[in-house]
C-alpha cells in the first residue's frame, strides 16, 4: 500500500512539473510581440530605432515599404525584418553620414531584408556581437559594406555588398560564417582580415579591385566547406569553395579548367597571404553569371572610378579659380560545414 502511494505521489510531482514547464514556455511564447514600423504612421512606430527603443527580447519588428532616415543602434535580441523581404523598397539612409547607418552590439539579433547607405563609415556595423543573423540586405557607397569588430558565431549570407571602398572587414572577430554573398565591384578588397581566424568564408561570388586583402591571418580562416551535393551560387550541382573573378574576365574561376564537368575546377586556388580554396567554383551554366550580374553594377563602379581617378580641371587664366567639376557618387541560414562526407568522396572518385 505504501508503495502505490509513493508511486502515486510521484506520478503527481512529475505531472505537476510538466504542467509548470507547458506554462512557462506558453507564457515565454506568448511574451514575445511583433512590432511594426511604417512610414506614414499606419503602424505602432514611424521609425526603426523607437520600435527597437520600446521593444523586448526576441519581439520582432516587421518595417513597412519606405525610406528611413535614420542611424540605428541595436542592443538587445530582437528580428527587424523588411515587410516585404526586399532590400529594393525598404531602405534605411544614414540621418548622420559620420555615424555607421546600423549599429549591432546584442545577441542573437536577425536583420534582413533592407537596402542601407548614406553613410561614411559603415552599412552595417557589428561590435561585440554574437550569433546574430544578417541576410537579404543590399549595403553600399561607404568605406566598410558590412565590419564586423571583437564579433563572434555570426552569419552573414545572401547580401549584396558592392560600391564601397571595402566589401567586409573583420578585425578580431572569430568563427563567423560568411556565405552566399554577392561581393563584388568595390574599390578595395572584397574581404579584409585582420586579427580573426577560424572564419568559414565559401559560396560566395567575388569580383573585386582585389578580392581578398593579402594577410597572412588569410591562412588561419577557411575557404570552403565540405563538398555537398545543392545548387551553388553560380548554380553549380555542388556547394564546395567561392566563385573567383575579376574585373577583366580573367579570375581563377573565369579560367580554370574543370574536366569532369561536375562545376568544381580541377586544381585549388591559392588565397592571397594565406589560404586554400579546395574547391573552388567553375561556371558550369553559363547564363548563371549573367544572372548575378544583372543584380550588379558596373557602370556605377566605373564612373566612381573614373572620380577617382580623375584629373583635376587646370587654373583658368582669366581669374585664376579652377573651373568647376561635378563629382558623382556611386550610389536566412547557418552555414553548411559538416554535411554531406559521402558526396565528397564520391565526387573525389569520379574526379
Amino acid at each position: 500500500m505504501g508503495r502505490v502511494k509513493e508511486r502515486s505521489l510521484l506520478f503527481f510531482k512529475i505531472t505537476a512539473l510538466a504542467a509548470i514547464l507547458a506554462v512557462t514556455c506558453t507564457c515565454s511564447a506568448v511574451s514575445a510581440d511583433n512590432l511594426r514600423v511604417d512610414p506614414s504612421a499606419e503602424g505602432n512606430y514611424t521609425s526603426i530605432q523607437a520600435a527597437v527603443d520600446a521593444a523586448k527580447a526576441e519581439d520582432t519588428i516587421f518595417v513597412n515599404p519606405g525610406t528611413y532616415v535614420e542611424n540605428l543602434k541595436i542592443n538587445k535580441q530582437v528580428r527587424i525584418w523588411s515587410d516585404s523581404r526586399s532590400h529594393e523598397d525598404t531602405v534605411i539612409r544614414a540621418a548622420d553620414p559620420a555615424q555607421n547607418t546600423v549599429e549591432i552590439s546584442g545577441k542573437r539579433v536577425s536583420f534582413s531584408g533592407f537596402g542601407i547607405e548614406g553613410s561614411e563609415k559603415a552599412e552595417i556595423s557589428l561590435t561585440g556581437a554574437k550569433n546574430c543573423f544578417i541576410n537579404n540586405n543590399r549595403v553600399q557607397g561607404t568605406e566598410y559594406g558590412i565590419f564586423l569588430n571583437d564579433s563572434e558565431s555570426n552569419t552573414i549570407s545572401d547580401n549584396i555588398i558592392v560600391l564601397n571602398e571595402k566589401g567586409i572587414r573583420l578585425e578580431s572577430s572569430d568563427s563567423n560564417t560568411i556565405q552566399d554573398n554577392l561581393i563584388a565591384y568595390n574599390y578595395g578588397s572584397g574581404i579584409s582580415l585582420e586579427g580573426s581566424k577560424r572564419n568559414i568564408i565559401y559560396n560566395n561570388y567575388l569580383k573585386n579591385a582585389e578580392n581578398v586583402e593579402e594577410k597572412t591571418v588569410n591562412a588561419d580562416n577557411i575557404w570552403q566547406s565540405p563538398l555537398v551535393t545543392r545548387k551553388n551560387i553560380v548554380r553549380g550541382p555542388y556547394i564546395g569553395g567561392n566563385f573567383w573573378a575579376d574585373l577583366e574576365g580573367k579570375g581563377y574561376s573565369e579560367t580554370c579548367v574543370d574536366g569532369n564537368s561536375n562545376g568544381i575546377c580541377d586544381s585549388s586556388y591559392n588565397v592571397t597571404g594565406g589560404g586554400i580554396d579546395k574547391f573552388p567554383l567553375f561556371p558550369k551554366v553559363p547564363n548563371a553569371v549573367k544572372v548575378l550580374e544583372s543584380k550588379l553594377n558596373a557602370t556605377a563602379y566605373e564612373q566612381g572610378l573614373a572620380n577617382k581617378t580623375r584629373v583635376e580641371p587646370p587654373v583658368n587664366a582669366s581669374n585664376g579659380t579652377t573651373e568647376p567639376s561635378k563629382k558623382q557618387t556611386p550610389g536566412l541560414g547557418l552555414g553548411i560545414a559538416v554535411l554531406a562526407m559521402g558526396s565528397a568522396y564520391f565526387l573525389r572518385r569520379d574526379r
